[in-house]
């Protein structure tokens, strides 16, 4: 067990204005080594200077969280379960590239429509929302380029289209019934 640190001492070793822990000054230490080859040194932000001259002032391109692809876009595809006594939702968040994403909004959206309308609220309000919500998505996605190669093939396979997926399919048949008892509902 170590003795109680005084006040006003540093209980980490380090003595004011010197280096980590070694008591030396740090004016008195040698120069740093420049960058390593290959590795340039980047301009450091400053306070000061602020506006379209600032070194950052450029955005980086997003890479693909799931391949590491570029470009990416950040986005949230949505999916919903509409079961008898609850609803669960769900989102995943985050940069993907035209591929991944459009392999998890495919994904999603064909679990969406044949999930999503086993509840009341689901059926009227919350799965429509959220196939909206997707296909807000799926127009981001078809703005991206393509992602280049992918040489570690960890890409996502975007698989079938939509609408040749067993469970989209499946999954008109209940919008189907809630677009045929609304247009009743309002027709008298």
């Amino acid at each position: 067990m170590s003795p109680p640190a005084l006040p006003g001492s540093n209980p980490y070793g380090a003595v004011p204005g010197t280096g980590y822990g070694t008591g030396e000054p740090v004016a008195d230490r040698p120069p740093l080594p420049g960058p390593l080859p290959g590795y340039p040194l980047r301009p450091v932000p400053s306070a000061r200077r602020a506006g379209p001259e600032a070194p950052y002032a450029a955005p980086e391109q997003l890479a693909c969280q799931l391949c590491g692809g570029s470009p990416a876009a950040e986005m949230a595809i949505r999916h919903h379960q509409g079961l008898v006594l609850f609803m669960l939702f769900r989102k995943r968040k985050g940069h993907f590239c035209r591929t991944c994403g459009t392999a998890l909004l495919r994904k999603h959206t064909a679990l969406t429509l044949w999930q999503g309308w086993w509840h009341p609220l689901s059926a009227l309000l919350f799965n429509p929302v959220t196939l909206l919500l997707n296909w807000r998505v799926h127009s981001k996605i078809e703005q991206l380029p393509g992602p280049g190669p992918d040489p570690f093939a960890s890409r996502l396979a975007p698989g079938k289209p939509l609408f040749l997926r067993p469970g989209a399919l499946f999954g008109l048949l209940p919008a189907a019934f809630v677009a045929y008892v609304l247009a009743m509902v309002v027709a008298g």
